[in-house]
């Protein structure tokens, strides 16, 4: 199958619709990013549902160990061994906490029962107060007040680790959207604990801040924007296909045109070489035209020139550079076809007086130059309408076309009165020009093209037979 514009046009729309679906699905693949899903009313992150529950845990587990039994016991008697036995219970069902009891009159000291808990405990505790804690492995320290009935006996206070949120946190995948973890001091005072994702969203979109309940965190949470439905997409492929579309359509339409216009020109360029008849110019359209043609048309002219001089010497006589016989036969033809239109043409026919004299004194050379100047001055004597030829050895002919008979017999008189009398035919030789003519008129009657010519050369004998030198006319 050859290819042509229309198939190359189809192959590249299929080649930049290619790229364009490539692009469209690299682009939807870039835009769609795991981000934190798009919060609604009441809803939040899977890692706040998760510290929320651990602090309820840890705040659940320091509630069972302030209603203990022992643990009233304890702040109530302030048994040392009695003491002791409870923090040992509470430290094997507790593993990985820090647990303190802290007596209601021990609030003006920075320690209680240091000999009883593993560690002193140096923050003054408040009845109901949610402590603040380091949390770079996620600690979560909360407070549970220990009542014997409605006297405050102390506090126990809970530190829990939850490494497990640690390992949540940084494993959360956040390549579209930003979470910070925030420690409040006081109202608008925070430090930042944790983060996670893309810091830079922290400048081009507003944070959702959630409070942690039953922890001194808050969550502020910023989210991408969401990503383009896929309908979406596909309208904006429907309409980039479209317009693709048109414009491959409008530019193989275009070009279409202009190679159908520049092999016209070419064609065009052909056809008027065998014309023999060259255009001033060929106009192209394309760039990668114009070099082909520049070329096709300087060949065209050096063919047409050399075609032109070929004809023209074929043409023209040898000797007297006239036209030949052959030429004066065609043009005969032509001029006897438009005698049915009405035109009216005449013709001379002129013979050298005494040019056998030249030859037989002077010899051909000089019979040859008396040819020669006598053509040149026909051509030069002559309208520019009027048709010369030789005939043959002395013999002239000349065809006025569209001129009656005694319009053509004044043309004869007045190109008798304006050739030289004399011509130097070789160095020092002189001839007097003389020459007879016939002359007569194409008829609509005539029955052949020549019959004119025979009347004309009838004319002649007559102009020969009276002194020469003269001319004579015969009608039809």
């Amino acid at each position: 199958m050859k290819p042509s514009l229309a198939r190359f046009s189809l192959a590249l729309f299929i080649a930049l619709e290619i790229a364009l679906i490539v692009a469209m699905l690299t682009v939807y693949w870039l835009s769609t990013p795991v981000v934190v899903p798009q919060l609604g009313k009441g809803e939040q992150p899977l890692i706040a549902q998760q510290i929320e529950n651990m602090a309820q845990d840890v705040r659940q587990t320091a509630r069972l160990i302030a209603r203990h039994p022992q643990t009233v016991a304890c702040l109530k008697t302030g048994a040392e061994a009695l003491c002791r036995t409870q923090a040992a219970n509470i430290y094997a069902l507790n593993e990985g906490a820090q647990i303190y009891l802290v007596p209601a009159q021990s609030v003006e000291s920075q320690a209680a029962y240091p000999a009883i808990l593993p560690e002193a405990y140096t923050h003054l505790v408040q009845p109901g107060e949610t402590l603040p804690t380091a949390t770079s492995n996620f600690g979560l320290t909360v407070s549970e007040p220990v009542r014997d009935g409605s006297q405050l006996l102390g506090h126990v206070v809970l530190t829990q680790a939850a490494p497990h949120l640690q390992e949540l946190f940084d494993g959360l995948p956040l390549p579209g959207g930003y979470l910070e973890l925030r420690q409040y001091s006081m109202p608008g005072v925070y430090s930042v604990v944790q983060r996670r994702g893309d810091e830079n969203l922290k400048t081009s979109a507003s944070a959702t801040v959630l409070p942690l309940n039953g922890t001194p965190w808050k969550l502020a949470v910023w989210q991408a924007q969401p990503s383009m439905p896929l309908l979406s997409y596909f309208t904006v492929w429907l309409v980039l296909s479209l317009l693709l579309a048109t414009m491959v359509w409008l530019v193989q339409s275009r070009l279409h045109v202009w190679v159908s216009e520049d092999l016209n020109a070419i064609v065009n360029l052909v056809t008027d070489i065998r014309r023999q008849h060259l255009r001033g110019i060929y106009p192209v359209n394309l760039m990668e035209f114009e070099k082909p043609v520049s070329m096709l048309i300087k060949l065209a002219q050096l063919t047409v020139g050399k075609q032109k001089q070929v004809e023209t010497e074929a043409s023209l006589d040898h000797l007297s550079q006239v036209y030949n016989r052959r030429s004066f036969e065609a043009r005969q033809s032509e001029l006897f076809k438009t005698l049915q239109q009405g035109l009216m043409h005449s013709l001379l026919i002129i013979d050298i007086d005494n040019f056998k004299f030249v030859n037989d004194t002077y010899g051909h050379d000089a019979g040859d130059q008396l040819i020669v100047q006598f053509g040149l001055a026909l051509k030069t004597h002559l309208r520019g309408s009027d048709f010369v030829a030789r005939l043959g050895g002395d013999e002239f002919c000349v065809i006025f076309p569209n001129t009656p008979l005694p319009r053509a017999i004044e043309l004869a008189d007045r190109l008798r009165a304006s050739l030289p009398a004399v011509l130097e035919l070789q160095p020092g030789v002189l001839h007097r020009l003389n020459w007879s003519g016939g002359l007569s008129e194409y008829s609509r009657k005539d029955s052949a093209e020549s019959m004119a010519l025979s009347r004309a050369d009838n004319a002649l004998l007559e102009a020969k037979r009276n002194g020469r030198n003269t001319t004579r006319q015969k009608a039809a």
